[in-house]
């Protein structure tokens, strides 16, 4: 298919599902009370296959070109005002032998994930927030681990879920259809083509730290990012207690973490049901058999369901 008729193609998909493909949940909140809409469980159907329409109207090239720029600026902004933690910093050391651990489990999920130069930082700050940008550049703000206290598996259980958002290209499908939009607004020339837009500063930068992913994103990510954080020998059952701590802390904070990571009832519910394929991930990588671990912050004793 030639470019314009694809972009075409792609205007058409949102004048006619423009109600469906561009929710409320793709832009920012008119106010704090749009930061409480209800988490809604995705459908049992994880998209695991191929990238969609709108993924492509960003190459992945230069998404994270622009991606590893921002991670540049975020670092000197962060030496500048002497606030990024230095190699030698314990939580540096952790969170980097975490993601060590999990990256060799990540790289099936993406072929280009095998070529991309994975970084780990640390900002020392008050804020409970991470993410891990297109390209592998992980950012984690030290409020996150200090202010929630998390144990191992909970900062490993985040650790996945946030690589797995970079895995499927979220951010991608996220910033596509916005371009989308635009195709279909005339805001952007009828006769702009990939080419231009894969050399134009899309100014991505704000939009990366402030994403909002939808049910259907966080659902990916929980079942990919446990996947590759049990295959590294972290409890999958921290994934429970690490979305409730922060849950708690960041639900009443305008554009807070939770707000750009959906979550509810239904999600917990999601996350528990998926147990049984994730807990023999883990007793493998430490050497147990299920029946073999132990309890889990209250949760009791992991029983393989009955045949």
């Amino acid at each position: 298919m030639k470019v314009h008729a694809l972009i075409r193609v792609v205007a058409y998909a949102v004048t006619l599902h423009a109600g469906l493909t561009f929710a409320a949940s793709d832009a920012a909140p008119a106010s704090p009370a749009a930061s409480q809409a209800p988490y809604s469980a995705a459908s049992d159907q994880i998209r695991f296959g191929n990238a969609a329409l709108f993924r492509n109207l960003i190459p992945s090239a230069t998404l994270e070109q622009q991606s590893a720029d921002e991670y540049a600026q975020i670092l000197r902004e962060a030496r500048r005002t002497k606030h990024l933690l230095g190699d030698d910093n314990p939580l540096v050391k952790r969170a980097r032998d975490i993601a060590n651990r999990e990256i060799p489990f990540a790289l099936k999920w993406n072929d280009r994930s095998k070529n991309w130069k994975w970084e780990v930082n640390v900002v020392r700050s008050d804020e409970i927030r991470m993410y891990c940008l297109p390209g592998g550049k992980i950012v984690i703000y030290s409020g996150l681990i200090d202010r929630l206290r998390l144990n191992d598996n909970e900062l490993g259980m985040m650790i996945g879920h946030e690589i797995a958002h970079a895995l499927r290209e979220h951010a991608r499908d996220r910033l596509g259809r916005q371009q989308a939009a635009q195709l279909s607004t005339g805001t952007i020339p009828p006769l702009f083509g990939f080419a231009d837009i894969s050399s134009t500063t899309l100014g991505i930068g704000e939009q990366l730290l402030a994403m909002r992913y939808t049910p259907a994103d966080e659902t990916e990510a929980d079942v990919i990012g446990s996947e590759i954080a049990s295959r590294a020998g972290y409890d999958p059952r921290a994934a429970v207690t690490l979305w409730k701590k922060i849950d708690a802390r960041t639900r009443r904070t305008p554009n807070g973490f939770i707000w750009m990571h959906p979550f509810g009832a239904a999600r917990v519910h999601d996350l528990m049901k998926r147990l049984p394929d994730m807990m023999p991930l883990y007793a493998k990588a430490i050497g147990k058999t299920v029946d073999q671990l132990p309890n889990y912050a209250g949760m009791g004793r992991f029983k393989k369901p009955r045949l």
